[in-house]
């Protein structure tokens, strides 16, 4: 490749990265900004059911000042936005897909949050592991991926892509110097939720509260093994929240 050619290729990458869209959304906390990488990473307005308005609920009535929020799960950052907006909190946000994890990072820094949110990509198991990505779909803001299958909370998918990531276990995740320990959890993770849950049986004990997604596998088959772990870490479910919002997601909380 001739000097000019790269050079006109430079250019171009630079122009096609200036005239990147952005969208705001306007929450009860304020504005946040996106980067529009694809039609997946668009953000839906926080009163949508699409958007799961509960989720911006519980984290705006349970995330306290100066607590810590896991995002397991964390997609484009909607959520870890939200809960660090205020600058008051700080959050620790896993995302296994390189490419919303690439969103991610660009949200946050378009926001002015890089010293609130801890962004890793990684996904969360019952193991520590090196694991596929499973991907439905490779684009940022993508979501039905899986971790280790090709199944999801809706059963078998396409395949249109593979990704090597690290799984971690929650509880080996918080034995890790400078992770800032949990008081609240959320966790959304397309099926996977039982898993992660084996394997944060110590942090769980330790947590406030946990948003869970129940939908599809977890509802119809998980749902026993699920509350049975969070039930042993003293975790009951405040059962008011299964009407809310989009009503995929359930609370559980240290009474």
């Amino acid at each position: 490749m001739g000097i000019d050619e790269r050079t006109k290729l430079k250019t171009h990458a630079r122009l096609v990265e200036s005239f990147k869209e952005t969208q705001l959304i306007d929450t009860d906390r304020g504005a946040l900004i996106f980067r529009v990488d694809s039609p997946g990473s668009v953000p839906q307005d926080p009163s949508s059911d699409r958007s799961e308005p509960e989720t911006f609920e519980w984290i705006s009535e349970y995330l306290k000042e100066g607590q810590v929020l896991w995002d397991v799960g964390a997609n484009i950052g909607v959520f870890s936005l939200y809960a660090a907006i205020s600058k008051k909190n700080k959050v620790l946000s896993l995302e296994p897909s390189a490419e919303s994890y690439a969103t991610l990072n660009a949200n946050i820094r378009l926001n002015g949050l890089d010293k609130y949110i801890q962004a890793l990509c990684f996904a969360g198991d019952k193991e520590t592991n090196l694991l596929d990505l499973y991907m439905k779909d490779t684009s940022a803001g993508a979501s039905h991926n899986s971790i280790g299958s090709s199944t999801n909370q809706f059963g078998e998918f396409e395949v249109n892509g593979y990704q090597s990531v690290i799984a971690i276990k929650l509880d080996d995740l918080s034995e890790i110097n400078g992770v800032p320990s949990p008081h609240h959890i959320k966790l959304d993770v397309d099926g996977k939720e039982l898993e992660i849950l084996k394997g944060g049986t110590k942090v769980l004990s330790t947590i406030e509260s946990i948003h869970v997604e129940i939908e599809g596998r977890n509802l119809e088959e998980n749902l026993k093994d699920i509350e049975e772990i969070v039930s042993l870490a003293g975790l009951t479910e405040e059962e008011s929240w299964r009407n809310k919002g989009s009503g995929r997601n359930r609370l559980y909380l240290r009474k």
